[in-house]
């Protein structure tokens, strides 16, 4: 027998009936593609700001620049004027002392003289250094120079000496003086005009080099801007390019998935018939996968969806489609084959290739497949209809033989109409409050009392009389009406318990679906509070099943319903793998020992220890122990004997309706569980 040996997580093989995605980005397409989109245009706002930035910067600083040196020239050629003026006003103003006598014209020449000293000095820290210095050696001179021959005219003045003064302004060297300060004045006002001329040039050329550079930027920056954009619109390109292959392949598997598988279809059924070729649709559902998930986790499970996938790929021919059809369902279109005993072949070769034994991850797992078929257009002529048609010869596979193949026939509608109608009907029966609570004791063994009910639902079906939950519970699953019909059957049971002893509790079993949904604690809650009954009267029992789908939400769950003073029972314990795992993770307050225990108890099994240990765990933790299935007095003393403080069974009371819980004595007989 040919064992495959599969790591915990084995890479995709090739497949020749499909091609395996890309690999996928790591987070989710639109996301990605919308970062990258918003890292471009910021790229280039930020790019264009900076452009804007360095060129606003360039021009404000020429401005000011050009600005500077304007001011600087026209504030030269004011204290030229002025010097020329004061000049002026200071030889009037000698002039006329030397020829009136007057001594205020001293005085007014003395007001004038500080005004050309500081003329002179401002003008001569506006020039460039050699214009300056040219200026302080001849200019300044100069006029230091003709303040001492008018200083001796005014010396004549005060000595009635007109005469001598006039003489002294009419000298050749007070002549040769005005010349100088008056050339020197002209001389510093054209080397300032040509200094500043000089440098406005200068800074005209400084800004062509600029605008040259910021020009050379720009275009840089923009054919960098433009790779960057460029480059970010592929890799866009490249993620609808994955998002594509996402939306057309399973993830897990790298199999086609229901989209691609649906595309197939209606590219394969577009003509319609004759023209349409004939093809058959093999739906398959793997068998003993599920223990896999509880036992082994869902790591080694998904790797053996793989091995499946792989398994089932390499046995299909060119043209032949295997897609994931969810879970740990598959389906395989085989175009061209419309003979029935074809697709029966292919189907138990498929089997047999998926029922070879497998170590993954150092455990050896088996696991088989059942198969329905139907084909096109013998069965069907659309593509729905095929598929459902598939869907009801593998439910009709499954309920009848394990790891068979059935092909669909006429009569398997009829099957699916009946289920519909239990739907309907189900549904109805939950709204006009057919489906009743009925209740079976839970009693403390050291002195019998009742402790707590346990709610059992029955349907008081007005054509099939009392039904019992194996009749209903798995439809209302099925169909989600499960959450409706314990609300139902809830609120009714507390209002019966306004009748019961108020330390009596009362315990509702969840459904797995029920556990995985975050509603369910407010559901529960909002019951209690319509019907006023104490959270902590309230028991819920989950079993290992219902852990073990989503243990991430089914913690959450529980958490918020111990919080909520809500009593955590897990029922059937010492069944599953994990048992221990959960009573050491979980809120729980009691354990239910499973019925098989009790049963095999006798028998001289290890029964006894198994439970003596469960005792022992679950006091050293607080839990109470609550035996199930205890039928007989010896049951009882024996599970006592080994440390249970309560049980349950038919010993004590068969699940009965409120009214004969009330009148009754809890150890009569009232129906079948």
């Amino acid at each position: 027998m040919n064992t495959t040996t599969l790591p915990l997580n084995p890479g995709r093989a090739s497949q020749p009936a499909i091609s395996a995605p890309a690999l996928l980005p790591s987070i989710a397409i639109v996301d990605k593609t919308i970062l990258a989109a918003r890292r471009a245009v910021l790229l280039c706002l930020l790019g264009a700001s900076a452009l804007v930035a360095v060129v606003l910067a360039e021009r404000s600083w020429l401005l000011r620049e050009g600005e500077q040196l304007t001011a600087k020239l026209s504030e030269a050629e004011q204290m030229a004027g002025k010097i020329l003026l004061a000049d002026e006003q200071l030889t009037t103003a000698t002039l006329l002392a030397a020829t009136t006598g007057d001594m205020s014209w001293v005085d007014r020449y003395d007001a004038k003289l500080p005004v050309i000293d500081q003329a002179i000095a401002r003008a001569m820290a506006l020039a460039p250094a050699e214009a300056a210095y040219r200026f302080d050696t001849e200019t300044k001179l100069a006029n230091d120079k003709l303040v001492v021959l008018e200083r001796s005219a005014f010396d004549a003045v005060r000595r009635g000496e007109l005469a001598s003064a006039q003489a002294t302004l009419d000298s050749p060297a007070y002549a040769q003086h005005k010349q100088v300060l008056s050339e020197g004045t002209e001389r510093f006002t054209a080397s300032m005009v040509g200094s500043v001329n000089a440098e406005l040039e200068a800074l005209r050329q400084r800004a062509d080099v600029a605008l040259l550079v910021i020009s050379a930027l720009v275009i840089i920056a923009s054919f960098g801007m433009w790779r960057r954009l460029d480059g970010s619109l592929a890799r866009s390109r490249g993620f609808f390019v994955d998002a594509q292959s996402m939306a057309s392949s399973d993830m897990l598997t790298g199999l086609a998935n229901r989209v691609s598988l649906r595309d197939a279809l209606g590219a394969l059924t577009q003509a319609a018939p004759p023209a349409a070729p004939p093809l058959t649709l093999l739906m398959l559902d793997l068998d003993r996968f599920k223990p896999v998930n509880d036992r082994l986790g869902h790591a080694v499970g998904d790797a053996v969806l793989k091995t499946v996938a792989l398994r089932m790929s390499r046995l299909l021919r060119e043209g032949e489609l295997v897609a994931r059809w969810g879970g740990d369902e598959f389906v395989v279109l085989i175009p061209g084959c419309d003979d029935e005993p074809a697709g029966m072949a292919i189907a138990e070769r498929l089997i047999r290739a998926i029922s070879q034994p497998m170590v993954v991850a150092g455990h050896a797992v088996e696991i088989s497949a059942t198969v329905g078929m139907a084909r096109f257009p013998h069965d069907a002529k659309v593509v729905e209809d095929l598929l459902q048609r598939a869907d009801l010869a593998l439910y009709r596979a499954k309920s009848q033989r394990r790891g068979s193949t059935v092909a669909w026939s006429a009569d398997m509608d009829g099957q699916a109409v009946s289920q519909g109608d239990l739907t309907q009907d189900l549904r109805r029966a939950i709204a006009a409050g057919e489906i009743v609570p009925f209740y079976q004791p839970i009693v403390r063994l050291a002195d019998r009392k009742v402790q707590t009910l346990e709610i059992l639902a029955r349907w008081q079906h007005p054509q099939r009389g009392l039904l019992p939950p194996s009749e209903f519970i798995a439809q209302a699953e099925s169909c989600g009406a499960i959450g409706a019909l314990t609300q139902a059957v809830l609120r009714q049971a507390c209002l019966d318990a306004r009748a019961f002893a108020p330390d009596v509790r009362l315990s509702i079993n969840v459904a797995a679906a029920q556990l995985e949904d975050l509603r369910l604690v407010d559901e529960l809650l909002a019951v209690l509070h319509e019907t006023g009954l104490d959270p902590r009267r309230l028991e819920v029992e989950l079993t290992e099943y219902a852990l073990v789908r989503d243990v991430a939400s089914a913690r959450h769950v529980v958490g918020l319903l111990s919080q909520a003073g809500i009593t955590i029972a897990l029922d059937d314990f010492g069944t599953g793998y994990s048992s221990l795992a959960y009573l050491s993770e979980l809120p729980v307050d009691k354990v239910k020992i499973d019925r098989s225990f009790v049963r095999s108890l006798h028998e001289g099994t290890t029964s006894a220890k198994i439970i003596a240990s469960i005792v022992g765990l679950s006091r050293s933790l607080g839990v109470e122990v609550v035996a199930e299935g205890v039928e007989t007095e010896t049951d009882a003393q024996a599970v006592a004997k080994l440390g249970c403080q309560a049980a349950q069974g038919y010993l004590f009371a068969r699940p009965m309706p409120a009214a004969m819980l009330m009148r009754s004595e809890p150890t009569r007989a009232a129906e079948p569980a």
